[in-house]
């Protein structure tokens, strides 16, 4: 049976995949203690967000509380598994809140654990986008919508971006991380501007 790793899973979880994310006491719970939280986020990679993202709900957040529930703790920098096991990683969303030094470590450490042959999928904002929509905006105070993209909601510690991508720059970087196939992925689940991309180990 297939590897499939979910990384940086939040409230997103995934089915088919090991859903991985720091232990954050109060938010973060094991599936196997909270099988009523993995129904609630429980969901599958062709409907990632069971209910459709908008500016409203990601500016007021959702009317209900959230809580993340993974299959085992893990911190995406150091995933506790061996060289050449894991068939594929998926981070959605995740690799924005590293910072430019931790980055390229990461996608490094990615490449290590994936089987040759096995894919890495890794979906971030699009900072080059989002910085052409900003510029394009009529008055100051229809910019700090795209300042909240560019610099994450800062609702929590771990709700800051460290780092930016473009398309090109995402794909520099896997290349450099060593994955021989890097091709772009259309966005389907976004409706802001986002750096796609599969990366073949």
């Amino acid at each position: 049976m297939a590897l499939r790793l979910h990384v940086g899973c939040g409230t997103v979880y995934l089915d088919g995949y090991v859903n991985l994310d720091l232990e954050v006491p109060g938010y973060s719970f094991l599936a196997s203690e909270r099988p009523d939280l993995v129904e609630r986020n429980r969901t599958r990679v062709d409907r990632y967000y069971k209910k459709e993202e908008s500016r409203e709900t990601l500016e007021h957040g959702p009317r209900e509380a959230q809580a993340c529930v993974v299959d085992r703790y893990a911190d995406l920098r150091a995933l506790p598994y061996p060289s050449n096991t894991v068939d594929e990683i998926r981070s959605v969303q995740s690799l924005e809140h590293l910072d430019m030094r931790e980055g390229p470590h990461v996608l490094r450490h990615w490449y290590d654990v994936l089987k040759p042959g096995g894919v890495l999928h890794v979906d971030v904002p699009d900072f080059e986008e989002t910085a052409r929509q900003l510029l394009a905006q009529p008055d100051e105070p229809s910019k700090d919508w795209y300042y909240r993209l560019v610099y994450g909601s800062q609702k929590n510690a771990y709700a800051f971006h460290k780092n930016g991508f473009s398309p090109a720059r995402l794909e520099r970087l896997l290349r450099e991380a060593g994955f021989r196939e890097v091709r772009p992925v259309a966005n389907r689940i976004h409706f802001y501007p986002v750096a796609i991309a599969e990366a073949v180990k």
